[in-house]
């Protein structure tokens, strides 16, 4: 086994990289900001002092040219004043050889190897232009060079007026001294602001971090506590978004598995009352327990009724099923809203009759619904079924009218009526406001979820009121045309 496996690796935090890429940044434009503004202040020196020697050259220019043949008493005069500034100066002839020099110059200065560094300038030097020259010379000297020429006789005469760069190297110490005091205060001060900007950074992505533990942990209702304008705190707020749909789905999922073990156990119940009659029955038919031919008709009838109560269970299952898959195909078309009263009314009238009740039907004989002819009588006839079996005297009233878009159907009883409580669970599957009627009325609880999910497919709503011992209405609502083919035509 290799040692470098064995080795922790190091953790280079986003704490530390930004931490160090502030500094470095903040130190590479302090160094350059500190090179470049050296070198100009160099160079602004330098041109300075080239600038002074190119006027003390021509003021010495101005000398000769006014004493004529022999300026060197003027030039003797003049030199008092150049000393002040620590600055000296020679003439040469085109030969090269001394035409006059500063008798105060220093000794270092009067040597062959400085003044062959200046005749090598004679050739190539330009008016002004300005040299070092350190051959010859302790310490090294700005040149400036001037060509001039004495009179009467216009002798060709080359003119360098020198002073020590040490006064500017002097110049430049100071600033250089100044400038480190300044890099180590700002460097003090970007070490504080990027460890203030990086530390904000990193608290921000280490509460996102908790945040998203907390959700992996299960506590799918953390959220982060980030606050900022910028992308990280848009991260944030998408982080939260995230949080709380992760939440509703959870929240969802629940109450599904929570509706799934009820719909289970209620199937249960319902499959296992009439199969528990049944083999009962069965059982004591085989056992010839029942001698009578009128105890054995009674017994099948129940056999039968059984059945049918099995029978209609499955296929409410089915329709919920394909329903909720979007298996169903409604074939809508305009059809009399009357016309399908007077069809239930007479489908109904034998358990009418039996409980003497009365039907009234208040529509327009020209009104059209537009709805699936089939579905629709399926939902009518569970509606009425369901006010004729809580409804114990009295009047069952169908209505029919219509608004520009829609077709209103309202079905009203004069029964027992339901509460708040019951209204809000009557669409619930298996829910039975009078347990003891699915004994009696051989009846599922499917019926009012089927019809709740058969208008939903429609495109429309239906709604329940009651008051109890008073009335109960159930109001459906259909739209006259297609709500996806008005969507098309309004988009064309």
């Amino acid at each position: 086994m290799k040692l470098s496996h064995l080795r922790p690796r190091f953790r280079f935090t986003f704490f530390q990289r930004q931490f160090l890429s502030h500094l470095l940044l903040s130190m590479l434009i302090l160094v350059l900001l500190a090179a470049g503004f050296t070198y100009y202040m160099k160079q602004r020196t330098f041109d300075n002092e080239t600038e002074e020697l190119a006027s003390v050259s021509k003021g010495i220019v101005r000398l000769i040219a006014r004493e004529g043949e022999d300026p060197t008493s003027a030039l003797q005069a003049y030199r008092t004043l150049l000393a002040e500034r620590r600055t000296s100066f020679i003439l040469l002839d085109h030969a090269g050889e001394i035409a006059y020099r500063d008798p105060k110059m220093p000794g270092a200065l009067r040597g062959k190897a400085f003044l062959d560094e200046l005749r090598s300038h004679m050739s190539d030097a330009k008016d002004n232009e300005s040299f070092i020259v350190e051959r010859g010379a302790e310490k090294p000297w700005v040149v400036v060079y001037r060509q001039t020429k004495l009179k009467p006789q216009k002798t060709e005469l080359h003119l360098f007026v020198f002073s020590p760069l040490h006064g500017i190297q002097e110049t430049m110490e100071a600033l250089n001294q100044a400038l480190i005091y300044m890099i180590v205060v700002i460097f003090i001060l970007a070490v504080a602001v990027s460890w203030i900007f990086s530390r904000s950074m990193s608290a921000s992505i280490q509460s996102l971090r908790r945040t998203t533990r907390q959700i992996a942990a299960g506590d799918y209702a953390a959220r982060s506590t980030v606050s900022r304008s910028d992308e990280l705190g848009e991260l944030a707020g998408d982080f939260n978004s995230m949080a709380r749909q992760l939440e509703l789905a959870l929240h969802k999922l629940q109450q599904f598995e929570t509706r799934r073990r009820h719909f289970i156990m209620d199937v249960t119940h319902e499959l296992r009352t009439p199969l528990t009659s049944i083999r009962g029955i069965i059982e004591g038919l085989k056992s010839n327990l029942v001698h009578s031919p009128e105890e054995r008709a009674n017994y099948y009838g129940i056999i039968e009724k059984e059945t049918f109560r099995l029978i209609r269970l499955i296929n409410g299952l089915l329709d919920m099923e394909k329903i909720e898959s979007g298996l169903i195909t409604l074939n809508k078309k305009r059809t009399p809203l009357k016309e399908l009263f007077e069809i239930v009314h007479e489908s109904l009238e034998v358990l009418i009759e039996e409980k003497r009740l009365h039907i009234l039907i208040e529509c327009e004989p020209d009104l059209q619904v537009y709805a699936d002819y089939d579905r629709l009588m399926q939902i009518l006839i569970n509606l009425v079924k369901n006010s004729i079996q809580f409804t114990a005297y009295g009047t069952i009233r169908l209505t029919g009218s219509e608004t520009e878009t829609h077709t209103v159907i309202v079905i009203e009883d004069t029964g027992r009526g339901m509460s708040k409580e019951e209204l809000v669970l009557i669409w619930e599957r298996f829910y039975k406001s009078d347990p003891s009627r699915s004994k009696s009325n051989s009846e599922t609880g499917l019926g009012l979820s089927i019809v709740k999910q058969l208008v939903e497919a429609h495109a429309g709503t239906i709604e329940a009121d009651s008051t109890p011992g008073i009335s109960t209405s159930f109001t459906i609502t259909l739209p006259k045309v297609d709500q996806a083919a008005s969507k098309d035509d309004k988009a064309d």
